[in-house]
C-alpha cells in the first residue's frame, strides 16, 4: 500500500508527450490529430445512417453537419483534454503519483467529453463503454495472473454483459430514452 503514495520521479515530457516537451504545442497537436481522425470515424457514419433512413433534404443542408461535429467533438474533446489534464495534474501535484497519469486524467476528460455529446447519445456510450471497461479489466487481470485464461473467456464475458444489459432492460426504470429504443 505504500507504493500506491509514492511519486513517479519524471516529468510530464518524459511519460506522457514524449515527442515535443512544450505541453500546450503536444496539447494543440494531439486536438488536432483526434479531430482528424474522429471526422473520419463520424462523417461516414452518420452520412450512411442519414441515407439509410431516407432523411429529407432539409435534413441533409441543416442537420447533419452539427450532428457531425458535435460527435467529432465529444471524440476529439475525450482525446485532448486527457493530455491536458494529465499535464495540469502534473503541474498542481509537483509530480505524478501512481493513480494521476491514468485514472486522474482520464476522469475529468471523459467527463467533460460526455457533456459534450448530444444526451439522446449519452446511454448507448455508456453501454458501449461498460462493455469496453470490463473487456478492458479481463485482459489485465489475464496479463497479470490474477485471472486465470479460460478458453474463449471474452464470449463468456461478453454473454454475462449482455445478461445484464437484458436484466436492466427487463427491470421497469433500468434503461430509458435512446438506449431502450436501440435495444
Amino acid at each position: 500500500m505504500a507504493a500506491l503514495s509514492k511519486s513517479i520521479p519524471h516529468n510530464c515530457y518524459e511519460i506522457g508527450h514524449t515527442w515535443h516537451p512544450s505541453c500546450r504545442v503536444s496539447f494543440l497537436q494531439i486536438t488536432g490529430g483526434a479531430l482528424e481522425e474522429s471526422l473520419k470515424i463520424y462523417a461516414p457514419l452518420y452520412l450512411i445512417a442519414a441515407i439509410l433512413r431516407k432523411r429529407k433534404l432539409d435534413y441533409y443542408l441543416h442537420k447533419l453537419l452539427p450532428e457531425i461535429l458535435q460527435s467529432a467533438s465529444f471524440l476529439t474533446a475525450n482525446g485532448a483534454l486527457y493530455m491536458a489534464f494529465f499535464c495540469i495534474l502534473r503541474k498542481i501535484l509537483g509530480k505524478f503519483y501512481s493513480w494521476t497519469p491514468g485514472f486522474g486524467a482520464a476522469l475529468p476528460a471523459s467527463y467533460v467529453a460526455i457533456l459534450i455529446e448530444r444526451k439522446s447519445r449519452r446511454g448507448l456510450l455508456t453501454i458501449y463503454m461498460a462493455n469496453l471497461a470490463t473487456e478492458t479489466l479481463f485482459r489485465m487481470g489475464v496479463a497479470r495472473g490474477t485471472i486465470t485464461t479460460l478458453r474463449n473467456g471474452e464470449v463468456l464475458l461478453f454473454c454475462i454483459t449482455a445478461a445484464m444489459y437484458m436484466f436492466f432492460f427487463r427491470c421497469k426504470d433500468g434503461l430509458k430514452g435512446f438506449t431502450f429504443s436501440a435495444l
